[in-house]
């Protein structure tokens, strides 16, 4: 069942420091019903079971399982689903250098090649409050562009084929930020070009898993 997934990668979050208490949500497309399964409101995800998930239907928004009030980012995942078909799970973190970019309004800068895999740097969301539909309208248009992007004041969207692609351009992302920062006090600000990336995107082959 795809939903021991969101189990297996919430405790891996947890586990990597990409979020910490009760921050942050997980979902999944099940294309079969048309629904999404997400983690739920203010639950421990040390001590989250399968049972504390919720399904939502993605056409009214409606919950269909689970005894669990959703995640409060609900409508932003449902949002994204319902803007990119391709898009089958999503992972929203606080981790903290790339919520450190967010909370300054910065994007993520081309400075190391390993962002091709995001897209040509990490976009920022304009802000929006938490769990409305306005933030998934500025989510959503971000990620016509990109596979992750930052939420001014807020934190960090990953998106991917399936849950483990999500979780590593949650890692990524991190990566990207504490990379970014170190580089930006050393005094380095040469990026790397779209021309640069794209010849990046065409020799990394196999690279990226999407297992």
């Amino acid at each position: 069942m795809k939903q021991s997934e969101i189990i297996h990668f919430s405790k891996k979050l947890v586990e990597s420091g990409l979020i910490t208490g009760t921050s942050g949500n997980v979902s999944i497309r099940d294309p079969e019903e048309n629904w999404m399964w997400i983690t739920p409101s203010a639950v421990s995800y040390e001590q989250m079971s399968e049972m504390d998930l919720v399904a939502i239907d993605l056409t009214t928004g409606v919950k269909q399982r689970g005894r669990r009030d959703p995640s409060s980012e609900t409508p932003m995942h449902r949002a994204i689903y319902l803007e990119k078909p391709e898009i089958q799970a999503i992972v929203h973190t606080h981790s903290p250098y790339a919520t450190m970019f967010a909370a300054a309004g910065k994007e993520i800068p081309a400075l190391h090649y390993l962002v091709a895999d995001l897209g040509d740097y990490v976009p920022v969301a304009p802000y929006a409050i938490f769990g409305s539909e306005e933030l998934g309208q500025q989510v959503t248009a971000v990620l016509r562009e990109t596979n992750g992007a930052l939420l001014e004041h807020h934190g960090v969207i990953a998106v991917g084929e399936t849950l483990a692609t999500a979780y590593r351009r949650a890692e990524l992302i991190e990566y990207l930020a504490k990379v970014s920062f170190g580089a930006l006090l050393l005094g380095t600000g040469k990026q790397l070009t779209h021309e640069q990336l794209t010849e990046v995107r065409s020799k990394i082959g196999n690279y990226f898993s999407k297992s």
